[in-house]
């Protein structure tokens, strides 16, 4: 019985994280747009994101976030400390929230 062989890994000259740091220094993104330039699936993309962000607390350049916002009455979330998107607005119960987009300063 032949089995197939083990899929290689594309070989990547920068580390996942060093890439994504490197893409959001450029520009702003979203949780769904990060995957499609580096090549990881979007779940896993929360918790890369949220080690970038510890790290670069303690170095020079500092982690951004824009927040999301409700698309029914306009409500911003400045004040959430996640970085997952709210489920629902807190004012008007609507769930028609945009995403927020991640950027390194």
């Amino acid at each position: 019985m032949k089995r197939n062989p083990a899929p290689i890994p594309a070989l990547r000259a920068d580390t996942l994280r060093q890439s994504m740091k490197a893409l959001l220094r450029k520009n702003p993104l979203t949780a769904r747009e990060i995957p499609e330039q580096v090549g990881v699936a979007q779940s896993e993309i929360y918790a890369h994101l949220d080690h970038i962000h510890q790290s670069l607390h303690r170095g020079e350049t500092s982690p951004g976030v824009l927040p999301a916002e409700c698309r029914d009455c306009g409500f911003v979330f400045t004040k959430r400390e996640r970085l997952k998107r709210s489920g629902c607005c807190p004012l008007c119960h609507g769930q028609s929230i945009s995403e927020p987009r991640y950027l390194i300063e």
